[in-house]
């Protein structure tokens, strides 16, 4: 079972999107470093301001990393998925956490302590590379969501948002294209940035011009090039 539960370890984090290149023995030298654990839905991980010290690897589960505005509101900037990490940032800086980490869904997660993985980066440059790189594109979709809010009306910035998560986390059904992560309405209204309110009243527009629908709390889209003319993606 022990054996087991190791080469399920080297396997998850071979998969991931931080250590996917590694060889066999160079993760072998990794896990010496890092530890499992295991946390329940709903629970944080961290909060904006914590000491930014570790990296996590989510090997099981969905993670939520999203922010709060003085009075409350939420801002969802990404969801990370099995195979993906969160908190690169501190590798670098060592500064505090920028943003919170919420579980959605219970999760298994790697984590690796920022002594331990500088320690390891000056032996494998190329793996500093590659978690700039992931950084790199996590700025871009920040812009994008950021210019999104400044420049889109409702409906479109709600069709953006749904398009992007048929793109990530989509499943193909009888219905249509299922986005296989159960989410609030307030949790998509803070990943567009608009109040829940607004998104419930579009979302009703669109299921009366079967575009959407619901199903078991999740949300199935069903045209989704309607969705994208909508969003004036190309």
């Amino acid at each position: 079972m022990v054996i087991d539960r190791h080469a399920r370890l080297r396997e998850a984090l071979g998969d991931s999107d931080v250590f996917g290149a590694l060889t066999d023995e160079e993760l072998e030298r990794l896990m010496v470093f890092g530890s499992t654990v295991s946390r329940p839905k709903g629970h944080v991980i961290f909060q904006k301001g914590d000491p930014g010290d570790s990296l996590f690897v989510v090997l099981s589960g969905r993670i939520k990393i999203s922010s709060h505005s003085q009075d409350g509101r939420e801002a969802v900037l990404n969801f990370i998925e099995a195979g993906q990490s969160f908190g690169e940032i501190a590798l670098f800086d060592g500064k505090p956490r920028t943003a919170d980490a919420t579980v959605l869904e219970p999760s298994e997660m790697f984590v690796l302590r920022r002594a331990d993985v500088q320690s390891f980066l000056v032996s494998h440059p190329e793996v500093a590379f590659r978690i700039i790189g992931i950084l790199c594109s996590r700025v871009r979709r920040t812009s994008e969501k950021l210019e999104a809010a400044v420049t889109l009306n409702m409906a479109p910035r709600i069709a953006k948002g749904l398009c992007e998560l048929a793109k990530l986390y989509g499943r193909k059904c009888a219905d249509g294209t299922r986005i296989d992560i159960k989410l609030s309405q307030r949790e998509l209204g803070g990943f567009v940035g608009l109040a829940r309110e607004n998104v419930n009243r579009q979302l009703n527009a669109w299921r009366a011009e079967n575009l959407v629908m619901l199903d078991k709390g999740y949300i199935v889209v069903r045209d989704l090039r309607a969705l994208e003319r909508i969003a004036e993606l190309p």
